[in-house]
Formats: C-alpha cells, sequence, structure tokens
C-alpha cells in the first residue's frame, strides 16, 4: 500500500531511545549535536508530532473546489436535477490530512483525502480516503483503512539505525541551481526555525532545520510529496505560485512533547480491535 511503502522509510528514523537525560527538546530549540559528522551514531530521537492541511491549487485558488463551483454553476443555469455538496463537504473537496506519531520504538500517520464525485449528471457526492499506518521497532506494519474498517499486518524485518545528516543538507547545491529552486533564508513557524525555498514556478516552502541528527533533511526540492511532508523531512508551510502547487499548513508540531496512545491503538470496529 501505498502509505505502507512510504512508512517503512520512516520507521528507520524510530530505532533509538526516546529523549536523552538532559530532557525533552522544544520545537523552537536547534537539536543538539547538528554539526556530527554523517556516518557517526546519531543522538536519542524525541518524540515528534505533527498535523497539517494541504490542497492542490492553481494559480493559488483551490483547484478541485474551483472545478465543482464551476460544475454547481453550470447545472443551476440549465435547470438540471441537482443534488449539490452541504457547505461543510465543499469545505473539505480536495483536501489532504496528515497527522503523524514519531516515537521511539513505533509511529503512527493518518492520512484522509476527499474528492469530488459524480455518480450521474449533476448529482455530486464526496468520496473519503482514510488509511492509518502503524509501525513498530519490530517490523510490523499495520495499515487501517477506515473506511471499510479493515485491517492488514505484514512483517517487514527491522529497520537499520538512523544516523545524522552531513552539515551540508540543506544548502543550495548545482542541482538545485540547475532546476530554479532559490534559497530565501530563514523563518520562524509552529515554534520551529525553518528554511525558506522558492521553485521556479514561485512555490515557497519552510522546511524544518532541527532535525538533521534524526535524519530529517531540510532540503526543499525533495521535502514534498504529492502535497504532504516526506517521511524523512517535515514541512512547516507551502505557498503556491503560479500554476499547480500545493498549500499547505501545519496545525501543530511538536518536538519532546509525550505522544497520544491512542494513535497507536487499533479502532474498536475493526476487525481485530486490538493495540497493535
Amino acid at each position: 500500500m501505498a502509505l505502507r511503502r512510504i512508512l517503512t522509510a520512516a520507521l528507520s528514523l524510530l530505532a533509538l531511545a526516546a529523549c536523552s537525560a538532559k530532557g525533552p527538546a522544544t520545537a523552537g530549540n536547534n537539536p543538539p549535536n547538528a554539526d556530527r559528522p554523517a556516518g557517526s551514531a546519531a543522538s536519542p530521537a524525541p518524540p515528534i508530532h505533527y498535523d497539517q492541511v494541504s490542497v492542490l491549487t492553481m494559480d493559488g485558488q483551490p483547484k478541485e473546489e474551483e472545478s465543482y463551483r464551476k460544475l454547481l454553476a453550470d447545472c443551476q443555469k440549465a435547470g438540471a436535477p441537482l443534488h449539490a455538496l452541504t457547505p461543510d463537504d465543499m469545505a473539505k473537496v480536495g483536501r489532504v490530512h496528515l497527522e503523524a506519531w514519531i516515537g521511539a520504538d513505533k509511529q503512527a500517520r493518518h492520512q484522509e483525502e476527499w474528492h469530488l464525485d459524480a455518480p450521474g449528471p449533476c448529482q455530486f457526492a464526496l468520496s473519503h480516503l482514510d488509511q492509518t499506518e502503524i509501525d513498530d521497532s519490530n517490523g510490523r506494519a499495520t495499515t487501517i483503512d477506515g473506511v471499510t474498517h479493515k485491517v492488514d499486518v505484514q512483517e517487514l524485518g527491522k529497520p537499520a539505525p538512523v544516523t545524522p545528516l552531513p552539515p551540508e543538507d540543506g544548502e543550495m547545491n548545482e542541482g538545485a541551481r540547475h532546476a530554479g529552486w532559490t534559497k530565501q533564508g530563514d523563518a520562524s513557524a509552529n515554534g520551529a526555525q525553518c528554511a525558506v525555498w522558492r521553485s521556479p514556478t514561485g512555490l515557497e516552502l519552510c522546511v524544518w532545520t532541527g532535525g538533521r541528527q534524526w535524519g530529517y533533511s531540510a532540503d526543499g526540492m525533495t521535502a514534498l510529496k504529492d502535497g504532504v511532508s516526506r517521511p524523512d523531512s517535515i514541512v512547516l508551510w507551502t505557498h503556491p505560485g503560479q500554476g499547480p502547487g500545493w498549500q499547505l499548513e501545519t496545525k501543530e508540531f511538536t518536538v519532546g512533547q509525550a505522544l497520544d496512545s491512542r494513535a497507536f491503538a487499533l479502532p474498536a470496529n475493526t476487525a481485530q480491535g486490538a493495540s497493535p
């Protein structure tokens, strides 16, 4: 499954102990030992949690929502039999919601998407995708479909320990320059420091710079995938430019705070109904 393939790469971030004896890190702090050479043992990783929503835009406007509004207006003008979306559903069209809980020995990643559906002419509905994946340090991946309530468990094998990224991670290189990317400087978002990158189309994104020693890259070119943060990067916001581009907002981002244990439990209405 798509989320399992994504999470397999991310699980290697979780093989270490939760927090060092010096106490938990906060989202706004620069990480200790950030200048460790690549290949050396990583410092203990703290719990990380983030909650973000994104939407694909066209020239800054939500693409799928705008398409629906045009179709709805055409149907109303034609006087055709109509089934419109509710205001609540219309606010969800095209949105992607991702929430991740990354702990010392396990992680959970919950992703939802809402898209426009039309079972018949001028008959509009909202489709809903809902998937959670829970990975543990023993290499077991539990995937939960929140719509069908089906559970799938696979043994993937134990991940390799994470190593810190080199100090030059997140710096401009010839490949980025050749592709038309630029760095705009540093910013602060959700209480954390991030580097602002700009694409050739004017898309700007701010990538967390505080997790290099735990394997989180600050490279803006590779940080975003299908509108959400990749497992090895955390994007705190994006501002779309010209043409198609993602708009992303992080509602919550914490480093070093205890994770909600409910994120790692199977819902009662699933086939197995027990914690992984």
